[in-house]
């Protein structure tokens, strides 16, 4: 059972080191001006160091547990789905709906999905809209990112 868990880190420690190797091949480009793969050569560099650690620790952890569930079981994997569903819900209606709203819907379900609590739907209304404003104003005000805008034409 345990080769389950290592599997997902040995994937994700290969992944990363072919982002690494594809992001030397775009070019890095200097300290001062940095070049297309520097990005990609920092998160896939994170994702390896990540992934060896969740390695390691699993090296060390016991088979499952007695009473523990299967990780591969359909209750572990409701969350992580879900959110794979949002995350290309969100890139698909970005465009058509503009990065506001857009942005605000994919911060209010990923806490909704986490935390199905019918009273603190208030709270995720919040925490999306302040969110989705501020990473607006980071990104269109601050550095100048040209964001969609969307049908309803809705922007500063």
């Amino acid at each position: 059972m345990k080769w389950k868990v290592w599997t997902s880190s040995l994937f994700l420690i290969l992944i990363s080191i072919l982002v690494c190797l594809g992001s030397f091949k775009i070019g890095i480009g200097k300290s001062t001006e940095p070049g297309p793969g520097f990005l990609p050569l920092l998160t896939s560099f994170v994702l390896l160091l990540l992934s060896i650690v969740s390695l390691i620790k699993d090296l060390y952890i016991s088979d499952n547990a007695e009473g523990e569930k299967d990780p591969f079981s359909r209750d572990h994997l409701k969350k992580p789905t879900s959110l794979i569903i949002i995350l290309i819900g969100y890139t698909l209606l970005l465009k058509y709906l503009g990065f506001l709203i857009a942005t605000f819907l994919l911060i209010f379900l990923m806490l909704f999905v986490f935390d199905p609590n019918p009273k603190k739907i208030w709270k995720f209304i919040v925490i999306g809209v302040i969110a989705a404003n501020l990473s607006f104003v980071v990104f269109y005000k601050w550095l100048q990112v040209q964001l969609p805008t969307g049908v309803f034409q809705i922007g500063y």
